[in-house]
């Protein structure tokens, strides 16, 4: 009696490991479907802002300093491509004085 219950709960075993298997792949796939459309959206705000690389760059590093030093407004992001604008400006007038 005791092995036929044994038996049972065996194959239950086997069956809920199929299903873990089974629902862990599938959370995976959801998991990088998610990740895969927030990054389709981030770009497309990147992309609607109409800024440059270099003035992307620049306004993420500012983002981060500002938030490492514990402020609670955004920098601005005119502002930041204003001084991006000004440091290009600045090394184009020193390598044109060369």
């Amino acid at each position: 009696m005791n092995k036929e219950k044994i038996i049972k709960i065996e194959a239950e075993i086997v069956k809920t490991k199929a299903k873990v298997t089974e629902f862990t792949a599938r959370l995976r796939e959801l998991e990088r479907q998610k990740t895969e459309i927030e990054n389709a959206g981030i770009i497309a705000l990147v992309r609607d802002m109409d800024i440059l690389p270099d003035e992307l760059t620049a306004y993420i590093q500012a983002f981060k300093a500002h938030s490492s030093s514990g402020g609670a407004v955004l920098p601005n992001v005119p502002a930041v491509v204003g001084v991006i604008q000004n440091e290009t400006e600045n090394k184009e007038d020193a390598h044109e004085e060369k």
